[in-house]
């Protein structure tokens, strides 16, 4: 009797409990084609990058305000990144260019020097430098105040991701290929790999306390690595095609892994668990992120039918924590996100969408938009690759 109390309580404040329906997502419109990339920011932002060269900001949670429209580049956006402190944004595309942001969210310079499109970006710890990863195989490390060009580091193949623990002397880079490559930042040279997959890695992340790297592979699988002893800890069971997108919660508890099949999976780390599995109809994940708890999971999508372009946004199935208020022992006071579906506004075909107002940076707009066949799951202007993030 108690437990169905609990529950029917949990579901008034509109929780999800692992292994109960879900709602329908929230849509966050705004883009007029598909989202590619996501990056949610300390100060409480998520920001979305998209086929319409756009990149629109809104506030992390509900009802998820739209702030500003961001417009620059002269491609598709592929890639976002924010520095720890939430400061700076950075960009890329591929019009081969990466574009900085500032806390107002105004240009703050452009860095060119890739011979191909932009696909990973990573700021260092202290926020004085931002790499970028390139189709072109190379690395190029930029400093964020001047804009100019610290060192350039040359992978073996197309790089698809990067990340780095926080001291950066070495830096983890995964590509078209199934070894994830440790590199010496200073000397530019390979230092040792990280050895399981057997197809090209799409993506990585490491966990914030440095313990953990979590690869994505087109091997039909995610690994968790121990970066102290540099061995696989165990392979998690995504079952799907092509893991395309992984991420770690910001208290490291939990990790997100993103499939071609629309799913996203929601994992607790130190013991494997599935917590749950979310599921876009008709979609292929790009890019996954938590908000600050954990209670909400954004998703960038390719569409495969419909238009209802924008950040899907998804409870996670995490609990948030209960803190018990010593005034009032008796009463627990459970500090929530609000249910990421807002009650208040009528459902579009079963789906919310949040609309932003018509607040967007003045910029030229004589750029050519560039649409993606929608009979195809890939990139616009390309081919289906043998292996890599597609």
């Amino acid at each position: 009797m108690k437990t169905n109390i609990a529950i029917l309580f949990l579901c008034i404040l509109g929780l999800t409990i692992p292994g109960y329906a879900q709602v329908n997502p929230t849509i966050l419109s705004g883009h007029q084609n598909d989202v590619e990339a996501l990056a949610f920011s300390s100060e409480g932002f998520v920001a979305s990058g998209s086929y319409d060269q756009m990149i629109n900001v809104y506030k992390a949670d509900s009802p998820f305000v739209f702030v500003k429209s961001l417009k620059g580049h002269l491609g598709p956006v592929n890639v976002l990144a924010f520095n720890r402190k939430g400061k700076v944004l950075a960009s890329g595309s591929e019009d081969r260019a990466v574009i900085l942001w500032d806390s107002t969210w105004k240009l703050m310079r452009k860095l060119e020097g890739h011979k191909d499109k932009v696909t990973s970006l990573m700021f260092d710890p202290m926020g004085r430098y931002v790499y970028s990863g390139s189709d072109d195989k190379t690395i190029i490390i930029w400093e964020v105040v001047t804009g100019k060009t610290i060192k350039t580091l040359t992978h073996s193949t197309r790089i698809n991701a990067m990340a780095s623990t926080s001291d950066i002397k070495t830096l983890y880079v995964a590509g078209a290929e199934p070894k994830i490559k440790i590199y010496d930042v200073i000397k530019g040279t390979v230092l040792k790999t990280l050895d399981g997959h057997t197809d090209a890695v799409n993506d990585i992340a490491i966990s914030r306390n440095g313990k953990y790297l979590l690869s994505g592979s087109n091997d039909k699988t995610a690994r968790l690595f121990n970066l102290t002893t540099g061995k696989q800890i165990r392979v998690l069971p995504v079952d799907c095609w092509k893991v395309t997108s992984v991420c770690f919660s910001s208290d490291d508890q939990y990790a997100l892994t993103g499939c071609n099949d629309g799913t996203i999976k929601v994992w607790e780390v130190e013991t494997g668990k599935l917590i749950k599995t979310i599921t876009a109809e008709s979609a292929t994940t790009r890019d996954v992120a938590f908000n600050q708890n954990s209670t909400i999971v954004f998703g960038a999508f390719l569409l495969r039918e419909g238009t209802n372009y924008g950040i899907q946004v998804f409870n996670s199935g995490i609990l948030p924590k209960v803190s018990i208020n010593p005034t009032n022992a008796v009463q627990p006071k459970i500090n929530m996100v609000k249910d990421s579906i807002d009650k208040t506004n009528k459902p579009l075909n079963g789906v919310k969408k949040v609309t932003p107002s018509n607040n967007t940076q003045t910029t030229p707009t004589d750029t050519l938009l560039i649409k993606r066949p929608k009979s195809q799951g890939i990139k616009p202007g390309t081919t289906a690759p043998a292996s890599g993030r597609n």
